[in-house]
């Protein structure tokens, strides 16, 4: 299988999935991690965006991985998408001063992901 199709097939599945659990159970996924969110109003608006911003990321990268003509644009997607959140978390954590296993995974995760979309960009030339 090609670099790029693997590369958007996962990176669409990791925010497919962190859609779905965003999307039905919010507050029990980010509990998980020691945020808590008040029922109400701050529930529908994490599973919302959250839900829905991972959903239509999910979506496009996934919809790439199916259409050849999609993948280096879906790959940008990628690099761009997985990356700026890699570097805000890693932001955070040196202005906040937190870490933790939690935040040090999610962030190599990131950097991973990042890595893998700029390669299979740079191989679909």
């Amino acid at each position: 299988m090609r670099v790029d199709v693997v590369a958007l097939v996962l990176g669409g599945l990791g925010f497919a999935i962190f859609a779905v659990l965003m999307t039905v159970a919010p507050q029990a996924t980010m509990a998980s991690i020691g945020w808590q969110i008040p029922n109400g109003i701050p529930t529908t608006e994490a599973r919302a965006f959250y839900g829905g911003a991972e959903l239509a990321l999910a979506i496009c990268l996934l919809g790439a991985a199916a259409k050849p003509a999609y993948r280096r644009a879906g790959l940008l997607l990628g690099i761009f998408s997985y990356g700026c959140v890699g570097l805000v978390r890693l932001a955070g954590i040196f202005i906040d001063g937190t870490g933790g296993n939690f935040l040090w995974g999610a962030f190599a995760t990131e950097a991973a992901f990042t890595a893998l979309f700029a390669f299979a960009w740079t191989r679909s030339r």
